[in-house]
């Protein structure tokens, strides 16, 4: 692994906010014959020490795998006698809102490993500033399961009218034509206007989870309503807003 050639960049300065030290967006890079690898988080995350060391160890992690899977890639091919096409490996956070007490961020993750077509992946974090780690959105409610149930029809209306849009009206069938687990999804808090408080809950289900992979990602937002604001535990109500329904 040639960690000499890996390149990290800092950009966009930026202002500290709720506390946090003065950070920069972090982008770590590197490029061969092999392999293009890209991993990058915002200002945001790269405030946060325990956040930045998290992502660090997480690029360094994804790039050792990445050098794997290309080295043993370029091997394969020469036995084959087939052409060896550049892996690639890119992995964006951003930051999608954030109050004094909670940053939500999302991830877009593609790769390519030499088959048929690329495959991308997102994902999504909510950091608990004064908890100092991880949570998560269902964590944020008085009952454990009250996302789930005031969301729950909305989301899956919503995903089946898109559905619908992108399908022309025609079923496919099978597993596509159901609604996903909340397990199978990435949830993430939004803050649609940036004034520090959520006015949606963001559900992104990544290709083949609810859509045949030509379909891309389903991305459906749900407001925040009077009735989910009153199921948040009390401590976490000033981050939220709601919305008109």
């Amino acid at each position: 692994m040639r960690w000499g050639s890996l390149l990290l960049l800092a950009m966009v300065i930026a202002v500290p906010a709720f506390g946090q030290r003065a950070a920069a967006r972090v982008e770590i890079k590197e490029t061969s014959k092999a392999l293009e690898f890209d991993y990058s988080w915002p200002a945001e995350a790269a405030g946060i020490r325990p956040l930045d060391r998290r992502f660090r160890e997480d690029a360094q992690m994804a790039l050792r795998r990445a050098h794997k899977d290309a080295a043993e890639d370029v091997k394969l091919a020469a036995s084959q006698k087939r052409e060896f096409h550049q892996h690639f490996f890119s992995r964006s956070w951003a930051a999608v809102g954030q109050s004094a007490r909670l940053l939500s961020l999302e991830s877009a993750t593609g790769t390519f490993t030499g088959g048929a077509h690329p495959n991308s992946t997102n994902g999504a974090l909510l950091w608990e500033r004064r908890l100092n780690r991880e949570i998560s959105v269902a964590s944020l409610f008085l009952r454990p399961r009250a996302l789930e149930t005031l969301t729950r029809t909305t989301y899956c209306k919503k995903l089946e009218a898109e559905r619908r849009k992108r399908r022309e009206g025609e079923k496919l069938g099978g597993q596509f034509d159901d609604c996903p687990k909340y397990s199978e999804l990435a949830i993430a808090l939004f803050d649609g206007d940036m004034d520090h408080h959520y006015d949606r809950i963001r559900f992104v289900a990544s290709p083949y989870v609810a859509g045949p992979y030509v379909e891309g990602a389903y991305e459906i937002d749900v407001p925040v309503s009077r009735q989910l604001m009153v199921a948040i535990k009390p401590a976490y109500r000033t981050s939220f807003e709601p919305q008109r329904q």
